[in-house]
């Protein structure tokens, strides 16, 4: 029998990154606002203030929608009457 000492990919997450994954939200909505600008201004006078602007509400509401779940499956859904 062989013994496998790496870990398998979509299988087992990575020890080190495990619990801080959703911090990827950050680096991720910045290069999509970075891309998503560049492409969209005419012309380059205010890109960095609004590809700032755009990340952090991006992040925002995705923390936004993330509370109004937790808000739903903690608060809302034991409240259902039960058939």
């Amino acid at each position: 029998m062989i013994l496998q000492a790496a870990y398998i990919p979509f299988l087992q997450p990575l020890p080190t990154v495990a619990q801080w994954w959703w911090l990827l939200l950050i680096p991720a909505c910045a290069a999509i606002s970075v891309t998503w600008k560049a492409v969209r201004l005419d012309t380059l006078e205010h890109f960095w203030r609004e590809t700032i602007t755009m990340t952090v509400h991006s992040v925002l509401a995705m923390a936004a929608l993330a509370a109004a779940l937790m808000v739903l499956l903690r608060v809302v859904i034991p409240m259902l009457p039960m058939p």
